[in-house]
């Protein structure tokens, strides 16, 4: 039976129709019907000539799954539940060894064979992601990137992470930066040396373990940790955290020399204050500024010749803020870049100008 109805078609529809036109010699109808008719191959499953899965490949991949479960190498996971279970163990680094039990370090030696290893065990597992990847060389490339694409964002989230640790332990690959969308994850690559072969490279823990370090602290001292979240959330994170030597310098009135917090400085960043720039110097002074919690809030600037930080408290004892701005005054000018302070109710104010290889203090 033959049923005729009139349809409306915008002009992008006709447009995607256009190799069914071809083979049909402009016939609309048939052209409508082998859409349909691929349409339905498709999701039955099926092959055609042109590289759709068919009902075998199916098939096969099904008997896999179901032979691993048998074996209890796989196990069955309602899908919500392992995507909660990824969500919570975000920023946690992946054991080097679980990785190893997935893809073998002994015979994946080359980025094209991770690639299609990963492509096929993908689509065994059903997981419906597609891995691509660009690198500047087959053999040791200096630079390289994945694209993850389709499926589930969070199921390629641990995807990336495994093959970025691999490309990280095996192939000297760091991670230089990471791009995430709905549809899409990309990871970009750039060769490096090992310093610790026990650890992550830098970049790796960066975009994909930045929580392990807090979590590895967590563990240590739980019953610590645990009494002081609670302490900071009940008090509306009204506390202060400072270093003992630092409280005990404030509470004397003896406030840390330059030198001193000279070298402090090199304790926490491992490298010298020259070692810097000014603007990374100020983001710095954010981050322990904020740790400190001794001022309320901090607004910054770094474009370059307009530098500045802007100190916000809520001290109203003189000689409170005369100590909060000669301690923070300490803290700059050890970095060796020339400013001058502004003080008023609740705000100290720093001005940079030019690296003069001094610091001049001015404070009004």
């Amino acid at each position: 039976m033959i049923i005729r109805k009139n349809i409306s078609i915008d002009q992008c529809y006709v447009d995607k129709l256009k190799p069914f036109l071809e083979k049909n010699n402009g016939n609309l109808s048939a052209a409508i019907r082998d859409a349909i008719e691929t349409a339905s191959l498709a999701l039955a499953g099926r092959t055609c000539d042109k590289g759709e899965k068919d009902s075998s490949k199916v098939s096969q991949d099904a008997e896999f799954r179901n032979k691993l479960i048998q074996e209890d190498e796989f196990l069955l996971v309602h899908h919500t539940l392992l995507e909660w279970l990824i969500k919570r163990t975000s920023g946690l680094s992946i054991d080097e060894a679980t990785v190893y039990e997935i893809i073998n370090p002994y015979k994946i030696k080359r980025i094209p064979d991770l690639v299609s290893y990963i492509n096929s065990l993908n689509e065994k597992m059903g997981w419906n992601i597609k891995v691509d990847a660009e690198y500047s060389q087959d053999i040791e490339p200096e630079t390289a990137s994945l694209t993850l694409s389709n499926g589930n964002s969070c199921f390629r989230g641990i995807m990336a992470h495994s093959l970025a640790l691999y490309l990280a332990k095996q192939m000297k690959l760091d991670v230089q930066g990471l791009f995430c969308r709905s549809n899409v994850t990309k990871v970009y690559f750039k060769r490096f040396e090992f310093l610790n072969f026990q650890k992550v490279p830098k970049g790796l823990e960066e975009h994909f373990g930045f929580m392990e370090s807090t979590f590895q602290e967590l563990q240590k001292k739980p019953k610590f940790w645990k009494n002081l979240i609670k302490a900071y959330r009940q008090q509306n994170y009204q506390r202060l955290s400072m270093q003992r030597k630092t409280f005990e310098a404030f509470v004397s009135g003896n406030l840390p020399s330059v030198a001193e917090v000279t070298r402090n400085f090199e304790l926490i960043t491992g490298r010298p204050p020259t070692a810097f720039t000014l603007a990374e110097h100020i983001m710095i002074f954010k981050e322990i500024y904020l740790t400190d919690s001794i001022g309320s809030d901090i607004e910054i600037c770094t474009e370059k010749s307009r530098e500045y930080v802007k100190l916000i408290h809520d001290y109203s004892d003189k000689k409170v803020c005369e100590s909060i701005t000669k301690y923070y005054s300490n803290i700059l000018k050890s970095i060796d870049y020339s400013f001058t302070v502004t003080t008023s109710p609740h705000m100290i104010l720093f001005e940079f100008g030019k690296n003069l290889g001094s610091t001049d203090v001015s404070v009004e």
